[in-house]
């Protein structure tokens, strides 16, 4: 079957082994994406995230899709709607979409389970990143990302980056 004309009504099952996944490196970060929008009929996408310390995305709301996280290892501080908490592994945290979020990474590493329902923003990492050399989160930057592609990308994939990241 192409996967570029699966439909919500015929998608397949999905069985992806540890460690498989498109690999990313998006800023400073590695996402495995485990399921894409051509694997669910545009259900779900799902990525496991391995990220350094500090790693934080800009401050951004999405309009079409809704966004969960499960904390795998590592600590981080989330900020949803202007509520800041505490994850742990073990933790789950979901961001409806129209709320405002962010987060960042305050332990050594992190290692993240995330989500949008329904697929799609996915693209968004995937335009903007680049594949990944190694399965292992990259070196660090040069400099800072390109604020003006990863705004103009953000939107055709319907999010708004409201601020900086997490400081």
């Amino acid at each position: 079957m192409d996967p570029s004309t699966t439909t919500a009504t015929d998608t397949s099952p999905l069985v992806l082994p540890p460690g498989e996944g498109r690999h990313v490196w998006h800023i400073d970060n590695l996402m495995t994406f485990k399921a894409l929008a051509t694997d669910t009929g545009g259900r779900l996408a799902l990525w496991e995230q391995s990220l350094p310390h500090r790693s934080s995305p800009p401050l951004h709301v999405h309009h079409h899709d809704d966004e969960a996280w499960y904390v795998l290892e590592g600590s981080l501080t989330f900020q949803v709607a202007g509520e800041t908490c505490s994850a742990v592994a073990g933790s789950f945290l979901w961001a409806p979409r129209g709320l405002p979020h962010t987060f960042r990474v305050d332990s050594l590493t992190a290692r993240i389970l995330g989500m949008a329902v329904p697929a799609g923003f996915e693209q968004f990492f995937l335009e903007t990143g680049r594949p990944a050399e190694q399965p292992t989160i990259p070196p660090p930057p040069d400099g800072p990302p390109d604020t003006g592609a990863l705004v103009a990308a953000a939107a055709r994939y319907g999010a708004d980056l409201l601020g900086p990241p997490m400081s």
